[in-house]
Parts: C-alpha cells; sequence; structure tokens
C-alpha cells in the first residue's frame, strides 16, 4: 500500500507541473532547477555522511561504477526514456532526461529502503506515506522544469520499492542496520551526483554507479561471514 500510494502521489504532482509548464518563464523554471539542484545535493550529503566504512564505500563505488560503464546503464536509461516518448507520441521535450534524474531521486535513498522493509516485515506503511508527500512535491518543479518522463519514473517506484518490499519478507536478516546505513550512504553520494548534474555544473553517469548498491551489499556480507569465522578483525 505504501507503494501504491507514493505511485499516485507523483503522478500527481507530476501532471500539476505539466499543467503549469507553460506558465513558467524559463528563467524561472531554471532557477527553480537550481534550487532543486542544491536540495538534492544536501540530501545526498546528509545520507552520504552516516556511513562508518569509508573505504568499502569507496570500493563498492569504484568498482559499481566500472560495471555499470561496461553494461552501460546509463545509455539503457536513455533508450527508455526514448522508448516512453516515442510511445506516448510526446514532442515538447525529451522525458529521457527526467525520468533517469527523477527514478534515481524517488528511488535512492533511506527512506525508499527502510520503509519498504517496514512495510514488508511489519505491514508499516508509515514511512512511505511520508516518502510519497516528499516525492509528490518535489514532482511538481520537476515535471514542470524537465517534462513528461518524470512521471514515468512512478513505475521506477512501483519496480523498485514493491520489489524490496515483497523480499523484505523474505530476507529479513539480510536487511541488518549496518548494511541499511552503508547502503544509505552509497546512494547518498549518487544522490549528489544527481544533484550536480541537476545544477549543470559537471555530467556525471550517474545511472552507471547503481551497481554500486548490489555491491556494498555483498561486501559487507562478506566481512560479516570472515568475521564470524574468525579470518578477520
Amino acid at each position: 500500500m505504501g507503494t501504491i500510494v507514493n505511485v499516485i502521489t507523483i503522478l500527481v504532482g507530476g501532471a500539476i507541473g505539466l499543467l503549469f509548464r507553460k506558465g513558467f518563464p524559463d528563467r524561472v523554471a531554471q532557477t527553480a532547477l537550481q534550487v532543486m539542484g542544491l536540495f538534492t545535493f544536501l540530501v545526498g550529503l546528509k545520507m552520504a555522511w552516516e556511513t562508518q566504512e569509508m573505504i568499502l564505500v569507496l570500493i563498492s563505488l569504484s568498482l559499481g561504477a566500472m560495471i555499470g560503464e561496461w553494461i552501460d546503464i546509463e545509455t539503457f536509461l536513455e533508450r527508455f526514456g526514448g522508448w516512453l516518448e516515442r510511445r506516448l507520441a510526446v514532442t515538447e521535450g525529451s522525458p529521457a532526461k527526467g525520468f533517469i534524474y527523477a527514478s534515481l531521486v524517488f528511488c535512492v535513498g533511506s527512506m525508499a529502503i527502510v520503509g519498504s522493509i517496514n512495510d514488508g516485515v511489519k505491514g508499516d506503511h508509515s514511512i512511505l506515506y511520508t516518502k510519497a508527500m516528499m516525492d509528490g512535491i518535489i514532482s511538481i518543479p520537476f515535471a514542470a522544469s524537465m517534462g513528461f518522463g518524470v512521471l514515468g519514473s512512478a513505475i521506477s517506484i512501483l519496480l523498485y520499492q514493491g520489489t524490496l518490499t515483497l523480499l523484505a519478507a523474505q530476507l529479513q536478516s539480510v536487511f541488518n542496520p549496518v548494511i541499511i546505513r552503508e547502503l544509505t550512504a552509497v546512494g547518498g553520494i549518487i544522490v549528489m551526483g544527481i544533484g550536480i548534474n541537476i545544477m549543470g555544473l559537471h555530467k556525471i553517469k550517474v545511472g552507471n554507479l547503481l551497481p554500486a548498491l548490489l555491491l556494498i551489499i555483498a561486501i559487507l556480507l562478506i566481512q560479516s561471514y570472515l568475521r564470524i569465522h574468525g579470518l578477520l578483525l
């Protein structure tokens, strides 16, 4: 239920943003986008600051970036955005940018992870309800500035949070506080990259960093195994 509400708020917020898009002067939309970039960077910094395993975070991001570049996740996401554009016959602007940024902002974060786990394990929707309100508000300026693709991020939320919620009940022992903390830190660095891109300071292929989220989990599980068996201090 928490994920479904989150999807609805993004669609509603995005629709409102599209309605006001033509009423936004370019300079106003650009300034609003820069503010969102600054806010996104701040959120990412706060998340990343929680880490207590900086070296492991660095290793996961480095290896994740290499894997992501090899697979070229960013290009896949852009092609999906292009397919969405053609499928929905959208001719004003490209939805690829909005889809990628909105999907990463809404999916990568501690609230998505902890909220989905709470929803799946305890049936507690409160965290995801709070996140849904935030995402709905953020999707308004996102859609106004970046267009129709922002609504497509609702699909990402449905698949990502829905999958996490379903897996949480089966993998309760995997999502311990340490993994959630470091996963949040890795996600925070990726979100910081999104903020930099939104502000137009530099082009970072944030989509290609996503494998780092899986790698940090694997690394921490291996570390825990080695410690349990006395092979690591």
